[in-house]
């Protein structure tokens, strides 16, 4: 189980939900695209990889984690969405990326104080 642990298989495993699940499911449904769009690709998956970057960076675990979930998007979006959202994977990296280094930036300024 420590090596489990060690590889972060919670961030695995709601990568592959989120990921690959959610798109898959989002077209299954059958739903609209506004709401396909607007819903899962902005709100749902912008949130999921906000929370992601300020996870990775409070639980101090590899920064390369931050890449798990916008490569299983990446994968979903390729198999079920249409093409133009394949471009959203380097979104969700951004953003991962940001909140992990302003969460990274905010613990150095309150270890100072």
């Amino acid at each position: 189980m420590a090596f489990l642990e060690k590889l972060g298989w919670r961030y695995w495993l709601m990568g592959v939900v989120v990921g690959v699940g959610l798109p898959a499911l989002a077209m299954g449904l059958g739903l609209d695209p506004v709401w396909r769009f607007g819903g899962l690709l902005l709100i749902l998956n912008g949130g999921v990889s906000i929370g992601l970057g300020h996870f990775v960076a409070t639980r101090q675990r590899p920064w390369w984690l931050l890449l798990v979930f916008p490569v299983f998007y990446f994968i979903g979006a390729s198999g079920f969405l249409p093409g133009y959202t394949r471009y959203f994977a380097l979104v969700y990296l951004c953003l991962s990326y940001l909140a992990y280094g302003l969460t990274v930036t905010a613990q150095a300024e309150e270890s100072k104080n």
